[in-house]
């Protein structure tokens, strides 16, 4: 698809329509909310990823969301993918659609929060952990547990040491180690680990702060880090500059914040 900035919205289609069974999904107020909800434990199926997808790919012309929530309905986050989804052809588009969420996250605009409030395994785990903030609370726990079950997951293989480092990665893989909030905090895995009574009102006070910024200033700025992170630190500057340059500051936003900086009042965005 070529350039899209002077193309008129109308002029796309709306994605079609998707019956969510396994996931609750809505957009209030500049926050979009994907809630896993398959009980008894949120165990990710083929079609719960594809769900997770569609509610991914539908967000890319919603130009007003400033944050895209994960959170899980019940005691788990997730323990990860559906047994029978290894098994012979499953297992090839178990993979392609896991793969897929990764694909939708990297290539999004918009900011992404996961909020883990109970045990994130397996798939489950990565899902929480590619989220750009990951808030969970202190009694939750990340591991990878499957090659218990003669299996590995080839997302973690590749993530897994990007995150937390070599030596650590072997460790969680290869020996099926499991980690605490705090661990994993303190390991690159999460953002943060908070007390279980304080992470509702933790992750209000986070998203209030998204709500009350801009769109266009929130989806530029992560624009520029996430397309940089696997760039030279030459070319990842060039990058954020083309962004900064090009497109942040040809947004009416930008002259209004700077405008409100010297006037010394609170802005008025218009999330273009």
């Amino acid at each position: 698809m070529g350039d899209t900035e002077n193309v008129d919205d109308d002029a796309y289609t709306a994605p079609r329509a998707v019956a969510y069974t396994t996931l609750r999904f809505e957009t209030v107020q500049g926050v979009a909310r994907l809630t896993l909800d398959r009980p008894p434990a949120n165990v990710l199926s083929i079609d719960s990823m594809r769900e997770i997808n569609a509610a991914l790919e539908s967000l890319e012309y919603q130009r007003e969301v400033k944050l895209v929530v994960f959170s899980a309905a019940g005691k788990y986050f997730s323990p990860g993918f559906e047994l029978g989804d290894h098994l012979g052809d499953r297992a090839y588009i178990m993979l392609e659609e896991f793969h897929k969420i990764f694909e939708n996250l990297a290539k999004t605009d918009k900011p992404t929060l996961a909020v883990v409030a109970g045990p994130a395994l397996g798939a489950g785990s990565l899902l929480a952990a590619a989220c750009d903030i990951v808030y969970a609370a202190a009694s939750a726990k990340f591991g990878h547990p499957e090659v218990k079950g003669g299996v590995f997951n080839p997302v973690a293989a590749a993530l897994l040491p990007r995150l937390v480092g070599r030596k650590k990665a072997f460790e969680m893989l290869l020996g099926a180690q499991s980690m605490t909030a705090a661990d994993a905090e303190r390991y690159g895995l999460i953002t943060r680990a908070i007390p279980d009574d304080r992470l509702e009102a933790e992750v209000a006070a986070l998203v209030q702060r998204f709500q009350d910024g801009s769109a266009v200033v929130l989806q530029s700025a992560r624009r520029a880090m996430s397309g940089g992170l696997d760039l030279p630190f030459a070319e990842a500057v060039r990058h954020a500059e083309d962004i900064y340059l090009n497109q942040l500051m040809a947004s009416e936003d930008a002259e209004e914040g700077l405008k409100a900086v010297m006037a010394k009042r609170k802005p008025v965005w218009k999330d273009r």
